[in-house]
């Protein structure tokens, strides 16, 4: 994931989640002259949904066979993923507990049926308001002014919740750390303006990997790059790794003082399995290590362990 331009309500995505596909149409109809809008069926088709695009704001219905709204509330905000998406809750019932029921589950607001336009028009308006205040701020706080990736600030806050996540689901954390070879020489050899205008390439490039909703890439340093891949193995962090630098050197950007006379990035990777037994500090340390080693053989490589 890289950080993305600050957006407007009409390019804002709200997911519509009702098993009545009538109630959910309607809704949908209701909110394409304010956003985009799209339906799902089921709690567990809203989950995928949000795994492979995430929303700006649910609009969820409390009863639905299986996994009813409220259960489904409660799973997307303990997903680090989609803990900070706003929730609406549609629902029948008016009563007091009832009420509390949505506050409990991580709702941010409700509304009742027979659902008026222009209520649901006026809060889902003011939840999306909210939330891209909120994004503009974050994108300030972790954002490299340079590249537009995350800084470090994101990489020391996302770890623990990433990891803690990463736990529960057993899962691996692939970790590369990227180094754009001979930098020094670059800036040297063509000025520190040109030497800007090539870490943006080379983020440009890193950003199109970050494919799936919790992947990351950090400027770390000047010219040192961490890519967090969550739920990837060694082998396909590896692969992912040799992709990059494929594409790196397939730019052609000159560097007379380099062996490759181009740009190119080494790279160290690894892949932690009981990522709860390691602080950050020490995932970096590994794959700083076979960086270390990569640039030992030569550049332009990748080493992993």
């Amino acid at each position: 994931m890289s950080i993305q331009s600050t957006k407007n309500i009409e390019s804002c995505l709200v997911l519509i989640v009702d098993d009545d596909h009538l109630s959910s149409t309607l809704v949908a109809n209701i909110l394409n002259n304010l956003c985009r809008s799209f339906t799902a069926s089921s709690a567990a088709d809203a989950i995928e949904f949000c795994e492979n695009k995430l929303p700006d704001l649910l609009v969820v219905d409390v009863n639905m066979p299986d996994i009813n709204g409220l259960e489904l509330c409660r799973q997307l905000k303990a997903r680090n993923d989609t803990a900070d998406i706003p929730v609406i809750f549609i629902t029948a019932d008016l009563g007091k507990d009832a009420q509390v029921d949505c506050w409990e589950a991580g709702g941010n607001d409700f509304v009742t049926k027979p659902v008026v336009a222009q209520t649901i028009v006026h809060r889902v308006r003011n939840q999306l308001l909210s939330k891209l205040r909120l994004d503009a701020l974050r994108k300030l706080s972790y954002e490299d002014s340079l590249t537009g990736l995350y800084n470090r600030n994101y990489l020391n806050e996302e770890y623990p919740r990433l990891s803690r996540q990463l736990m529960r689901n057993h899962q691996p954390l692939g970790l590369i750390i990227f180094d754009v070879d001979y930098f020094k020489q670059y800036n040297d050899i063509y000025g520190h303006l040109k030497g800007d205008i090539c870490l943006e390439k080379v983020s440009a490039v890193l950003k199109r990997y970050t494919r799936r909703a919790r992947d990351a890439v950090v400027r770390y340093g000047g010219e040192e790059f961490i890519m967090l891949l969550p739920n990837t193995g060694l082998s396909g962090t590896r692969e992912i790794a040799n992709q990059i630098l494929t594409d790196i050197y397939q730019l052609e950007i000159a560097h007379k003082h380099s062996p490759f006379e181009r740009v190119t990035l080494s790279a160290g990777a690894v892949s932690i399995q009981n990522i709860e037994r390691y602080p950050l500090n020490d995932v970096i340390e590994q794959a700083d290590i076979n960086l270390y080693d990569a640039k030992l053989k030569g550049k332009n490589k990748v080493v992993t362990g």
